[in-house]
């Protein structure tokens, strides 16, 4: 059977469907159900109005990321510049409050104000701005700070700024705005919600088997090796092994033996001392298990629990533990959810029908096929760009071309990964000077390459596709890092983010990146939604620590989010 260039659309390779139906009523997600179709609001509709109100919401988030002792014992000034934000946010905020109020009545309207979801949660960032407002008046007033500073370490009072932070959504309600039928909405998220409650169930049970579990296995651990002559209700740190050890107290089993000179003792030490995990009861047992399921530092706790008792008790809660929660139960709980998700955006496909695709060069293919079989293959691949002679264009998009780039990029990172230091007294610069002159070898190279590219495709061609970008900006960096001057600095990565180039060499790995990573406005919209979620984090953690004097991490605002972007553990 002869076939002859039957050429396909690509997009109609794609999941794409249409819903046509009778029209429906549909719900401004940016706005609630309530208040959506109401058309007599007065000023507080109006696009200036609403840009204020997000810049008093963005002013809002930035007075109480300021709010902190340390930050005014910094800035004395910042006490009142912060005060005048939040009383000027307060105003605005309660103005448009009280015009909901009276158009939409307050609870026993037709469309109450208060029983919209977004209108109590915009009612109560207003009722958290002015608590704060007299909070902070009164840390003004007070004459004895030291006294107002131990007030508020010992009482709630230091949680009252917490929530402040969750304003930020509101900013983000002016991006997250499109229309959905009202019952498909209430389908999609009733749906979402019994999955993510059912595994969640399924999360408790687990935690909850293994709390009990681990107070029947364990209970307390509280033998410890000790000095002779320790007192057991007064022990200090010279009376302890060094590091502090559990012992197995009977003299049958496979748990610890004190060393000889020391003997093992139960000591009758509180949670300050001893720390707040283990076994003791149900609720501290649960906690632990929470922390193990986390993987964080849970082989110390197992190492305690194999010490004092038969080892084979620590090692099969803890194997379990670790397969069941920490693997098993965690993954179906973030498949389920995937799951969900996935489905949400198949139902958002068929109910919004044909929808604007971000356009991408790399995604306009078609399906071509001939006596060999099919195949996809880009638009107009063969129509010239630029000013290069044919038989330039067809260097281009031959298979050969690109392979044996590929070849040189993978010999670049492996004369690169050759390198090797010996600290026998001789400079660094001794040991590069072979491969800075490889390098400067592959630069030129890949520079050429870029031109060609350039010459074949044009810059309007060549700008199209974000992968020639990327290799553009490498070819600019390494030309800079090539500079006798520059060799020995930062510009080092662009030599070394060459290697990502051999993502091409596996269409199977190309593909799974671009779904992972995707467009640029794409990656762009999670890396801004990581930014809002780390800074509302971190704004939280900073009112809900700033008064302990022992967390130095959470004094200010830059301080709390380097800590929290780094990822590790405060430090006492």
């Amino acid at each position: 059977m002869h076939m002859h260039g039957v050429y396909l659309p690509f997009n109609m390779l794609t999941r794409k469907q249409s819903f046509r139906g009778d029209t429906l009523t549909v719900v401004d997600f940016a706005t609630d159900d309530a208040l959506a179709d109401q058309t007599e609001i007065e000023w507080v509709k109006q696009g200036w109005v609403q840009h204020v109100l997000r810049a008093c919401a963005l002013l809002s988030l930035v007075s109480v990321s300021m709010n902190t002792p340390k930050t005014f014992e910094i800035c004395d000034e910042l006490r009142y510049i912060t005060l005048c934000i939040d009383i000027v946010c307060g105003m605005v905020f309660t103005a448009e409050t009280v015009a909901q109020v009276r158009v939409n009545g307050c609870i026993k309207a037709e469309t109450p104000y208060l029983k919209s979801r977004w209108g109590r949660f915009d009612f109560s960032m207003t009722f958290f701005i002015w608590v704060s407002v007299v909070l902070q008046i009164v840390e003004m007033a007070v004459y004895d700070k030291e006294a107002m500073m131990d007030t508020m370490r010992s009482t709630f009072l230091s949680i009252l700024r917490t929530p402040r932070p969750l304003i930020m959504i509101r900013i983000g309600r002016m991006f997250f705005k499109f229309q959905l039928p009202a019952n498909r909405v209430k389908t999609i998220f009733k749906r979402s919600s019994q999955q993510i409650y059912n595994v969640t169930l399924f999360f408790l049970f687990f935690m909850s088997l293994y709390g009990i579990l681990g107070v029947q296995f364990f209970g307390a651990l509280s033998y410890h090796c000790v000095t002779p002559s320790t007192n057991h209700s007064d022990v200090s740190i010279n009376d302890l092994a060094v590091p502090d050890t559990h012992c197995m107290s009977t003299a049958n089993g496979s748990g610890y033996r004190c060393p000889e000179g020391m003997e093992c003792m139960k000591l009758d030490l509180d949670k300050h001392q001893r720390g707040f995990n283990g076994f003791d009861e149900f609720a501290t047992s649960f906690f632990t298990v929470y922390e193990a399921a986390s993987q964080e530092g849970w082989v110390f706790m197992m190492y305690k629990a194999q010490d004092s008792l038969n080892t084979f008790r620590g090692l099969f809660y803890f194997t379990t533990l670790i397969f069941f929660l920490a693997w098993l139960v965690k993954n179906v709980f973030i498949a389920v959810i995937t799951e969900t998700f996935a489905e949400i955006r198949v139902q958002f496909a068929q109910m919004w029908g044909t929808r604007n695709v971000i356009p991408n060069d790399d995604t306009l293919h078609v399906l071509k096929g001939d006596d060999s079989g099919w195949k996809l293959v880009m638009i107009d691949e063969n129509k010239p760009r630029g000013t290069a002679p044919h038989f330039c264009q067809l260097i281009l998009q031959s298979s050969a071309f690109h392979i044996v780039m590929l070849v040189m990029v993978l010999a670049n990172a492996l004369t690169a990964g050759s390198l090797r230091f010996k600290h026998d007294g001789r400079n660094r610069e001794d040991f590069t000077t072979e491969f800075r002159y490889a390098e400067i070898a592959f630069t030129i190279l890949f520079d050429l390459e870029a031109l060609f590219k350039i010459w074949c495709l044009g810059f309007k061609g060549y700008f199209r596709r974000s992968l020639h970008k990327f290799e553009l900006l490498l070819a600019i960096g390494t030309t800079f890092h090539i500079l006798p001057s520059l060799y020995h600095t930062q510009l080092t990565y662009f030599q070394v983010l060459r290697v990502v180039r051999l993502i091409k060499a596996s269409p199977m790995l190309e593909e799974f990146v671009y779904k992972i990573f995707g467009p640029g406005k794409k990656l762009g919209s999670l890396i801004i939604f990581t930014m809002c979620l780390l800074i509302i984090t971190s704004s939280i953690s900073l009112q809900l620590f700033c008064y302990v004097t022992e967390l130095k991490k959470f004094d200010t605002f830059p301080e709390v989010r380097q800590s929290r972007g780094e990822g590790r553990g405060v430090n006492f």
